[in-house]
């Protein structure tokens, strides 16, 4: 697998999150987070995240379990409901071709495989918004083939160009299906040339954190 990532905060710093972990040779999983706010005050909130997610994630290897534990610690020692993230965790499975997730409310991954592309909606509401998530609901899915999973923060999709026109989700749709066959680093680079050279002069409106996957 190759895994790549892209980070452009609004400010000098940002309150986007990515992540990586790995559990054996052949499991791992990775995660990107997203906090209402931005500059040092979102990125100070966000460390805090960051290490909670540390301390559960090999602690609770069961997705489910993990997403409850999270959200009542955050609720309880970060957002206390003024404030929530978006967040999205994915554990891959290498020999087994298989993938797990659970999104929480996070602007929707594309996996693209050989048979199309798929949005990563399964999962339950916002982290941090409520005590207790209402309902929480882990995907499982088999891959059958060489698949690319492209995850990226809503900053991507609130870009916009001279004319006021936003790179929407048909931009990336289109992007990430003529560039799916590349390496994880070629990809990411296109996608950044392409990312500058759609924005022409405007400036960035808030954090963007891309990070790409590939399993070959």
């Amino acid at each position: 697998f190759e895994l790549g990532s892209i980070y452009k905060p609004h400010l000098n710093v940002g309150g986007d999150y990515i992540d990586f972990f790995k559990f054996s040779d052949d499991k791992f999983a990775f995660c990107i987070a997203d906090i209402s706010g931005k500059g040092v005050a979102a990125a100070m909130l966000m460390a805090n995240f960051q290490a909670i997610i540390q301390s559960l994630v090999y602690q609770y290897r069961d997705l489910e379990t993990f997403i409850f534990a999270l959200n009542e610690i955050v609720h309880q020692r970060i957002t206390k409901s003024d404030k929530y993230i978006t967040f999205f965790i994915c554990e891959v499975d290498v020999t087994k071709k298989q993938l797990r997730y659970i999104n929480a409310g996070h602007y929707p991954p594309l996996l693209c495989t050989n048979n199309g592309v798929i949005r990563l909606s399964a999962g339950c509401t916002v982290i941090g918004a409520f005590d207790k998530l209402p309902e929480i609901r882990e995907e499982v899915i088999k891959l059958t083939g060489p698949s690319l999973i492209l995850t990226f923060t809503d900053g991507l999709t609130e870009l916009k160009n001279n004319n006021g026109e936003f790179f929407d989700d048909d931009k990336i749709l289109k992007f990430v299906c003529e560039n799916k066959n590349l390496s994880v680093s070629q990809f990411n680079a296109n996608l950044l040339n392409e990312i500058d050279k759609f924005k022409e002069t405007e400036d960035y409106t808030d954090d963007i954190a891309i990070l790409t996957c590939k399993i070959k």
